[in-house]
């Protein structure tokens, strides 16, 4: 075959073509993470005054940990920021909630362009809390045990260091990719910021809230206007003739008219299946309930109630230590009301990384190498 470029471009032009093609980039994983990074210091959030210098000198603490766990980033620019209150406040109306933020820009090959390039966005960061749960746990407002409000933690994976280490909610597959999170709760020495619900407690609550929910919706099925027996003749009498008057000839009406009377329901028919059914479908629901109340022991009552989902209105059976989501309040006794308020009485360590070199070489480094007795050192204080 011939060449044509010859023919319609220049040769001048042609040859810088080449050149270009020749300059494109090199990109691969390895070329990647060969490329040493830096932190930023950005931009605070939602720092309030008051305690703000005191609290500012706590979480540099935390961030100088986090840096001497991730010194010095490969393939990743990191950024670090300090926010206080947020979407979670303190679990003590005594304590102040304030955060470490850092996220985790990765390069990557851009196949168009044909070179390397820094990401817009990420799925790489670390947090550190103080003094809330944030992610960590799911609070149910509408499901109350001794009148307080109850927790969902994440699944609990195991430990490190003496300490639970949780599943984080940034866990999964979607249009973005894989992502992974971790979380890890660090508190005082033999005392949690958080008790077990126990079996016999979140069932008790669990049957009382069905019953409540099923007198609600048969409440209001019986107070939706239902038509009375002289209304309900007319207008049954109304619809017999719009289906009758559809048929083309007298014995397609006749048949017509039959069908009809035999499937007719009156409005309190109706009304009364509707009851029936609301009724089935909560014996359905409780059933799991009563009978794991009735036919248990109290020992095994009084167990964590440790859920199969983070679902609290669903009950078949309970799940395994890591295998499902353990129901807590807060520990009433675990604040000490006599510190100040910028002081951490515990914190929790969250980080959540995406699939690629970096984000796995970052999600390592800090997992083996991030000192939680050094951030536990720092409770109380």
């Amino acid at each position: 075959m011939k060449c044509i470029f010859h023919k319609y471009i220049p040769v001048p032009l042609f040859l810088l073509l080449l050149n270009r093609v020749d300059a494109q980039q090199p990109c691969n994983d390895d070329i990647i993470i060969a490329v040493k990074g830096k932190w930023t210091k950005r931009p605070d959030a939602n720092m309030q005054a008051g305690n703000q210098s005191q609290v500012i000198s706590r979480i540099d603490k935390m961030q100088q940990l986090l840096q001497a766990a991730y010194p010095q980033p490969a393939g990743i620019e990191a950024g670090w920021y300090r926010s206080m209150g947020g979407n979670y406040s303190s679990l003590s109306k005594g304590s102040v909630a304030y955060d470490l933020n850092a996220l985790f820009k990765t390069y990557y090959c851009n196949t168009n362009l044909k070179k390397m390039m820094l990401s817009g966005e990420t799925g790489n960061w670390f947090y550190i809390w103080a003094n809330k749960f944030s992610w960590f746990a799911q609070k149910g407002d509408d499901f109350l045990v001794d009148n307080q409000p109850v927790y969902l933690l994440t699944k609990k994976l195991g430990e490190r260091d003496g300490f639970s280490v949780f599943a984080g909610i940034h866990n999964g597959v979607s249009n973005t990719g894989t992502s992974f999170s971790r979380a890890i709760l660090i508190h005082r020495p033999g005392q949690l910021p958080y008790t077990p619900v126990s079996r016999q407690q979140y069932l008790s609550n669990f049957l009382k809230i069905k019953e409540t929910d099923n007198t609600g919706y048969i409440d209001r099925i019986l107070k939706m206007p239902v038509r009375s027996d002289a209304e309900d003749e007319v207008f049954k009498k109304q619809q017999l003739d719009i289906v009758v008057n559809r048929a083309q000839n007298e014995p397609a009406k006749e048949k017509a008219k039959v069908n009809f009377l035999k499937g007719y329901k009156t409005a309190k028919q109706l009304q009364q299946e509707n009851i029936t059914r609301v009724n089935d479908i909560y014996r359905r629901d409780i059933k799991a309930a009563q009978d794991y109340l009735a036919n248990t022991t109290s020992e095994e009552l009084a167990k964590p109630a440790i859920l199969e989902s983070n679902y609290y209105g669903y009950f078949r059976k309970f799940a395994g230590d890591k295998e499902g989501n353990m129901m807590v309040q807060l520990n009433s006794h675990y604040f000490n009301t006599q510190l100040p308020a910028h002081v951490p009485q515990f914190l929790v360590v969250y980080w959540s990384w995406n699939m690629g070199k970096p984000s796995l070489d970052f999600a390592g480094q800090i997992e083996t190498h991030f000192n939680l007795m050094a951030l536990q050192a720092m409770l109380d204080k």
